[in-house]
């Protein structure tokens, strides 16, 4: 099993690659083909939206295909894109190509998200923040390996590394096995002569929290791309600090992220997932609505750390809480759930933005910190809507 899961977290590592990579670089590509910012803000568009095609279509190609081999299709299609961006093929062949390598990531997320929250039996919880450990660090390592290639002159050397650590990962999931978890990666077999069938579609029990799931995520990962990303621009209007001391609150946030899903991996067994659900979200709360009424930048560093250490979690722990009161429907679930995430994560940015450029930094603030308190609401009303569930459940035995 650990053999499985290590290999896991490395897929994992790379997803957190993906998402990075070419927002990492994008201001010497711009140079070097002589675009806009919207050019290559439409490169960027162009990969979510594959990831997005990835992450839905996942869920068929598994009950088709088996885990192996659709990992083995993603990683091809993940190393194939990478390759093409380092080869700096012409710009409308790049648009077309790069979908592909959205959709590759967009698929290793769900598949292996889907595969431990659904199919393992001991330690899911600690093992599904751990992923999540990981694809933290591929998040921060990739602006520092692009910021070593940028003062090289050399900054699509990136893309090659980038490709060639997906392909060692490629091999390793094609040779290596996994003695009694090898059947996971499997196309499941239909037993036609089982009395229940498979369940294609969520009962109607289910729909409360398929609906407010779908909904506290879109909210959750709309948050986690709009408050780190926009922090410098935030923080340049409510201070005097350097572009580079800016810039270093990025950095805080994903750190102290990484650093929260680390702490939560090893606690996560004895305090339980959905205790830890509970206290994350609420801490979530509180601190955006100390960064909004933060009186100093010194006090916004400090709740800005603390924010990312208490968000770190929130992302698996939410899957787990939501996947438990749906037992059996794991992988469509999961993906579901991360591409209503993908969805706020494309959408809430771009309004963040546009309060930023018509009204007070203050409004941006409070808006943020409401959509922390919807949060709230929300997982409160998933709490009540499970509970029910199974207590309705246990009646029925």
């Amino acid at each position: 099993m650990r053999k499985l899961i290590w290999l896991a977290c490395f897929a994992y590592l790379l997803t957190g690659f993906g998402h990075i990579i070419i927002g990492s670089v994008l201001e010497p590509m711009i140079h070097h083909y002589n675009l806009s910012y919207g050019d290559g803000g439409q490169l960027i568009m162009n990969q979510f939206l594959g990831f997005l095609v990835g992450v839905l279509i996942a869920p068929f190609l598994l009950k088709a295909f088996g885990r192996r081999s659709v990992l083995l299709l993603s990683l091809a299609l993940f190393a194939i894109a990478q390759l093409s961006l380092y080869l700096l093929l012409p710009w409308s062949i790049l648009l077309m190509i790069v979908p592909f390598g959205g959709a590759g990531f967009g698929m290793i997320e769900t598949i292996i998200a889907g595969m431990i929250i659904g199919k393992l039996q001991e330690k899911k919880a600690s093992i599904m923040v751990l992923t999540e450990v990981f694809f933290g660090v591929g998040a921060l390592a990739v602006p520092a390996l692009a910021a070593f290639f940028i003062a090289t002159g050399q900054w699509n050397d990136i893309f090659i590394v980038v490709s060639l650590i997906v392909f060692t990962c490629f091999l390793l999931w094609m040779f290596l096995r996994f003695d009694e978890y090898e059947f996971l990666l499997k196309k499941e077999a239909i037993d036609k002569n089982a009395a229940a069938p498979i369940k294609l579609k969520y009962p109607k029990p289910a729909w409360p929290i398929v609906l407010f799931g779908s909904f506290f995520f879109f909210l959750y990962v709309g948050v986690e791309m709009t408050f780190p990303n926009y922090l410098p621009s935030i923080l340049s209007l409510t201070s005097d600090l350097s572009p580079a001391v800016l810039a270093l609150s990025i950095t805080i946030f994903w750190g102290a992220m990484t650093i929260g899903r680390l702490i939560m991996f090893f606690i996560v067994e004895r305090v339980g997932f959905y205790r830890l659900f509970v206290i994350s979200v609420i801490g979530q709360m509180v601190t955006l609505g100390l960064f909004a009424a933060s009186p100093h930048y010194i006090v916004s560093f400090i709740v800005i750390f603390f924010a990312g250490l208490l968000m770190g979690g929130i992302f698996s722990l939410g899957l787990l809480v939501i996947n438990e009161g749906i037992p059996g429907l794991e992988d469509r679930t999961t993906s579901l759930m991360i591409a209503m995430g993908g969805l706020g994560g494309a959408f809430l940015p771009r309004i963040a933005g546009s309060l930023l450029d018509h009204y007070p930094v203050e409004v941006t603030l409070w808006a943020i910190f409401g959509m922390a308190v919807l949060m709230a609401i929300l997982m409160l009303i998933i709490s009540r809507v499970n509970k029910r569930s199974n207590e309705i459940g246990k009646s029925t035995m």
